[in-house]
């Protein structure tokens, strides 16, 4: 047993525990931050546009992720977490309700920009790389 069958079965049913996911996000967040450095490895435009519209996409599922994670405090408030200060349950998930609006915020962003990469990549040749 490894301890994540418990998961409801339905469309959002996650495979694997949130923390293996988280882990696994992480370590790819850094791989691809190493590889956009200026010492990382050269990409085409379009390649580089596509990672920004995987990245609006994965700035979109993190901001549900973290609202998630807000309304899980504010559900144990009263059950699981009633041990903890009212206080600091309410500070907890506030910020990441916060960092949610955050996150989608700069998804937006992002996606707003999404014509402009599209015309940068389309004025130069396909072999372009950086």
């Amino acid at each position: 047993m490894l301890g994540h069958e418990q998961n409801p079965p339905g469309p959002q049913r996650l495979t694997l525990p949130p923390t293996v996911v988280a882990s696994h996000l992480r370590s790819c967040a850094d791989d691809l931050a190493t590889s956009l450095t200026s010492s990382g490895t050269a990409a085409t435009v379009l390649e580089l546009l596509q990672v920004v519209e995987h990245l609006v996409a994965g700035q979109q599922a993190l901001a549900v992720a973290l609202e998630g994670l807000a309304s899980r405090v504010d559900e144990g408030a009263e059950g699981t977490l009633a041990a903890a200060r009212e206080v600091d349950v309410e500070v907890v998930a506030e910020v990441l309700r916060a960092a949610a609006t955050a996150v989608g915020c700069s998804a937006d962003a992002l996606a707003e920009a999404g014509p402009s990469f599209e015309c940068v990549s389309e004025s130069v040749a396909p072999d372009t790389r950086l």
